[in-house]
């Protein structure tokens, strides 16, 4: 017995060594193939497209070279001291915050603080996400099939219309960390029976700096603050349901923040260019919707224009007041539910794009490097090819599986009986789906602008994680409708 139990301990003991030795190896390959990408000339970023003045203007810093090509065309790669180039009515509340001022901090103790390279902020992005992963790889790796998704998470997020953003001053860094790290805490906690309350605090760590990340993650609220109240249920003690219930104090006073923190300019253009970009053109009676959203029918002189486009309304004070007076982003909600129809054809023109990981009017290299104005990398670009040729033609399936999927869900669990940890791997499945189609909503209903593909990231990156759970769990549920059928097949009668 002995020495059976001696075998049995060494066994377990290699097949845990064999897998921290592939996780490692997995770490890696997943740091040489972004630090390829992000560090070896030419390095692969993206371009500023006129919003780095938020970020890098607040920490004090300009572009050296302000030329109009640096906008659009090309990453913008060395930066100077430069109080003057602050906008302080176009900054916004992010917890990007968090990963720029350690760059920052960094750069001015390593270098500097007159100048720095946009790749202190790729390595700084780099190290973060490489701890984010490290800790999903490890909650997964005594998961069935954690191969699969180990292989999955490389293929994905090694991808250029991912890693690109981290050589940027975008806050889509901080969508993508902070969101691999809540990832890691909730399945941790789908593999637990009851929740600790260093578990609970963990998840509300993660959750509300995932909200903080930009302003469209505000809507995330609904779907976190769901969860957050079923964590209570599963609960170790009363300490830690007190926990749960001020993480979900939390969740929902980060997303109203989030809301409430939009200034006015950057709230004022993105109403106008949803009026004027989105409802009036894919309108019949334009003067009608006006009146709807309580604006002068006059104004639709202005359709199709966005709000730094020429020919603006935004120019135009008593439209802007007007705009600040009768349109909210709930009165355009309301809008757009009373009209179905309406609704439905302004997702469908979203869909077209929607799955498209690389924004189209932004460029991938420094001038430097001698490529073509707006040149995009191809260096490792797979997945992007999947998702625009194989997956956007059917981004209708996606989205409606995305938006049912919760509510099937729940069918499911009060219907038919499941052990406790089947219900919650469905629960994190049905959290996901919800957020996934939340960011969506909020990215489509939110704002329009000539380049929407950046605002769909987060839909992107929470789409791919659907798509890997759901993957696995498929290739799972083979592997055991083959292994029982293998065991009915024993243990039924031999014929002589």
């Amino acid at each position: 017995m002995v020495s059976r139990l001696g075998r049995d301990g060494a066994f377990e003991m290699g097949v845990s060594l064999s897998r921290n030795l592939w996780l490692c190896l997995v770490l890696a390959l997943t740091g040489v193939l972004l630090a390829w990408q992000l560090f070896v000339p030419p390095i692969i970023g993206l371009a500023d497209q006129g919003d780095f003045v938020r970020m890098a203007g607040a920490l004090g810093y300009a572009p050296e070279s302000k030329a109009p090509d640096n906008k659009f065309s090309f990453v913008a790669r060395k930066y100077v001291q430069d109080p003057s180039y602050r906008a302080p009515g176009w900054e916004q509340v992010t917890s990007e915050w968090i990963l720029a001022k350690i760059a920052v901090t960094a750069n001015a103790v390593l270098i500097g603080p007159k100048t720095f390279d946009i790749t202190v902020f790729g390595f700084t992005h780099a190290v973060f996400f490489l701890l984010a992963l490290a800790r999903l790889l490890w909650v997964t790796r005594d998961l069935p099939m954690h191969g699969v998704a180990w292989a999955w998470m490389v293929l994905v997020l090694t991808d250029v219309g991912y890693v690109a953003y981290w050589n940027s001053l975008y806050s889509e860094p901080a969508s993508c960390i902070w969101f691999l790290f809540f990832l890691a805490e909730s399945i941790d906690l789908s593999k637990s029976e009851r929740i600790s309350i260093v578990q609970a605090l963990r998840w509300n760590v993660f959750a509300v700096l995932w909200i903080t990340a930009k302003t469209q993650n505000a809507a995330l609220l609904v779907p976190l603050a769901a969860f957050d109240l079923r964590m209570m249920w599963r609960a170790l003690d009363k300490r830690t349901r007190y926990a749960a219930l001020a993480g979900v104090a939390a969740v929902c006073v980060a997303g109203a923040v989030m809301y409430r923190s939009l200034l006015p300019a950057p709230r004022v253009a993105c109403l106008y260019n949803m009026v004027f970009s989105a409802i009036l053109p894919e309108s019949v009676t334009p003067q009608s919707d006006l009146r709807a959203l309580g604006l002068n029918p006059d104004y639709a002189r202005y359709s199709g224009t966005l709000a730094w486009s020429p020919g603006t309304g935004v120019a135009d004070g008593s439209l802007v007041n007007a705009i600040e007076d009768h349109v909210s982003s709930f009165s355009l909600l309301e809008f757009y539910l009373v009209r179905p129809a309406r609704l439905w054809r302004h997702v469908h023109a979203r869909l077209h794009t929607a799955l498209s990981l690389r924004p189209a009017y932004c460029g991938n290299f420094d001038k430097s490097a001698g490529r073509p104005p707006g040149a995009r990398s191809d260096a490792i670009a797979l997945w992007g090819f999947v998702h625009e040729h194989c997956l956007s033609p059917i981004a209708v399936l996606l989205l409606g599986a995305a938006v049912l999927f919760p509510a099937g869900g729940l069918a499911f669990l009060w219907r038919c009986r499941s052990t406790p940890s089947a219900r919650r791997w469905v629960e994190l499945a049905m959290l996901l789906a919800a957020c996934c189609a939340t960011a969506f909503f909020a990215a489509a209903f939110g704002d329009e602008s000539a380049d929407n593909i950046k605002h769909q990231f987060l839909f992107n990156l929470l789409l791919d994680t659907c798509l890997g759970f759901g993957l696995v769990a498929a290739l799972q549920w083979l592997r055991r409708l083959s292994t029982n059928e293998e065991r009915r097949s024993a243990d039924s009668p031999q014929p002589n």
